[in-house]
């Protein structure tokens, strides 16, 4: 009987992690086909530097809002209510794009989207660590991660040609793959079936709160200069490579050659973390990123600025899985969706404070700058990242308890 349990269990398990791959798959296609655009389209309606750093600005204050409750909401009602309310926004917010006529009704929807996203991740990654144990939790990540690199990659080559060919059209795709991935998540995952005991559980847990605040700080300022790095090239590098004479299809290239890096480095992080340790692969993302924003603040050449996106698209590949392993690590878990939702809203943190600077820097001062300020925060990460404590052995917070 236990065996027969155990079987069921681990074939729900791995149903609601392909469910789960496909679903990120679905919606990162439909973000790989507009995420060049974005930008794009609001220069031609003649949209600067500050205004494309708003966009994501609003984006990511949406993101933060959310990721405030989301996990730790998705730990009392369960993750698929959470999930499905997020992908009902994510179908708004496309249907959106494809109607919006002006920079504010696009802001408006890329707002809607930055609130879905602040629901999406955090309670995705504890879905994700719900099925998967400490042992293999990179691996599960990384697949996670690398479904949702390898649909951004084609996304955006497939964008680029399109808007090569077809002007925005892109945005025609986009609720199409939205309304697939709420149907996915709807009809094929399950909630873990220890949720009522975590109902239960979280009402009793006598932890004290500033104790996995203390075990997650590390988390929060790696988090940050991780959002801030990665959503700054993300909103900006089309422009960036726009001025070193790049055309529309090669952006979209260079986007699917940067998540392209990002995607293998998902892939491999498990087997490197098992071979080298989670921190030698937390110091080793952190070092790329590191290099990778300083040769974008030197680059005078397109070679470099290629180097730069190589360094950064491998070095974000790394640093994802490991850091949703340090989270692992630091809770049970009874409050798993918290410690996600606190690494989601460092990310956010990062997110809105990082672009709103690059943006006005690189309008008021110039792009040359832009890179600066992160290259420093990015900096200050590798230095938590080398005093930064991990556990290979097993959950830090029992450890303590």
């Amino acid at each position: 009987m236990i065996d027969l349990l155990t079987r069921r269990a681990k074939v729900s398990t791995r149903k609601n992690l392909f469910f789960m791959s496909l679903m990120i798959f679905c919606i990162s296609v439909g973000e790989g086909l507009t995420a060049p655009a974005i930008p794009l389209l609001a220069k031609s309606w003649g949209a600067g530097y500050l205004e494309i750093g708003l966009l994501m600005t609003g984006y990511g204050l949406a993101y933060i809002v959310m990721t405030i409750t989301a996990g730790h909401l998705s730990d009392h009602l369960g993750r698929k209510i959470m999930l499905s309310i997020s992908l009902g926004l994510s179908l708004a917010a496309s249907i959106g794009y494809y109607l919006a006529g002006s920079i504010l009704v696009l802001s408006f929807f890329r707002i809607i989207e930055g609130a879905s996203r602040g629901i999406l991740w955090p309670v995705s990654e504890a879905a994700i660590a719900d099925n998967s144990e400490l042992g293999n939790a990179g691996q599960s990540m990384g697949k996670f991660a690398a479904s949702y690199g390898l649909g951004v990659t084609l996304g955006t080559i497939i964008g680029g040609a399109v808007m090569l060919n077809g002007g925005y059209t892109v945005f025609v795709f986009y609720p199409v793959l939205g309304t697939a991935a709420f149907l996915i998540i709807s009809m094929g995952f399950t909630n873990c079936h220890c949720l009522e005991e975590r109902r239960i559980s979280l009402y009793a847990d006598k932890i004290k709160w500033q104790r996995i605040l203390k075990l997650l700080w590390p988390v929060g300022v790696i988090g940050f200069a991780y959002g801030g790095f990665l959503y700054s090239i993300w909103a900006l590098l089309s422009a960036l490579a726009n001025e070193f004479g790049v055309q529309v299809g090669g952006i979209g290239i260079l986007f699917g050659f940067f998540w392209g890096l990002r995607t293998l480095s998902f892939l491999v992080c498990q087997k490197l973390i098992n071979k080298w340790g989670s921190k030698s692969m937390l110091l080793s993302g952190l070092l790329l990123c590191t290099v990778g924003s300083g040769i974008l603040l030197l680059a005078k050449s397109f070679a470099l600025f290629l180097l730069a996106t190589f360094l950064s698209g491998a070095g974000t590949g790394l640093l994802f899985p490991t850091v949703l392993v340090l989270v692992m690590e630091r809770t049970t878990e009874e409050n798993r969706g918290f410690g996600m939702g606190f690494l989601e809203l460092s990310i956010a943190i990062g997110i809105v404070g990082q672009t709103a600077v690059a943006g006005f820097l690189g309008h008021w001062v110039g792009p040359g700058w832009i890179y600066f300020s992160i290259f420093v925060i990015n900096v200050l990460a590798l230095f938590v990242g080398v005093i930064t404590r991990l556990s290979n052995q097993g959950n830090l917070l029992q450890a303590e308890i």
